[in-house]
């Protein structure tokens, strides 16, 4: 069983007590909680061309609208028209989104969304 220590009295008790047993003083304990997560990005050019060849990022990422941490891989290939996106659940490892496509058919995604009139 886990205790506690009272910062007035000094008496140890449970930590699921709200008062000190010995003095009635009114506990109040604080935890953080730390993750940390992962993830890798990086370009591959050929010698003497100014864009990419190949994309590819892989790693954790959050998904804002859940909270929650999954596994995330995309390839952008711009020199063979190729896009490809594996999200899966961190926990299970079930797929919760695959994408595999032509580039140039990959539109109205993540930056490349039409914005607004605003």
């Amino acid at each position: 069983m886990e205790e506690i220590q009272c910062r007035n009295c000094g008496q140890k008790f449970p930590k699921g007590d709200k008062n000190c047993p010995n003095c009635g003083s009114k506990i109040l304990i604080l935890e953080e909680k730390l993750e940390f997560h992962e993830h890798i990005k990086g370009k591959v050019k050929e010698k003497g061309a100014k864009k990419s060849v190949q994309e590819f990022k892989a790693g954790d990422d959050l998904h804002r609208e859940s909270g929650k941490w999954h596994h995330r891989e995309m390839y952008i290939g711009p020199k063979n028209d190729s896009y490809k996106e594996i999200v899966k659940d961190k926990t299970t490892g079930e797929i919760i989104h695959k994408c595999e496509e032509p580039l140039s058919k990959h539109i109205g995604h993540g930056s490349a969304k039409h914005k607004k009139n605003q």
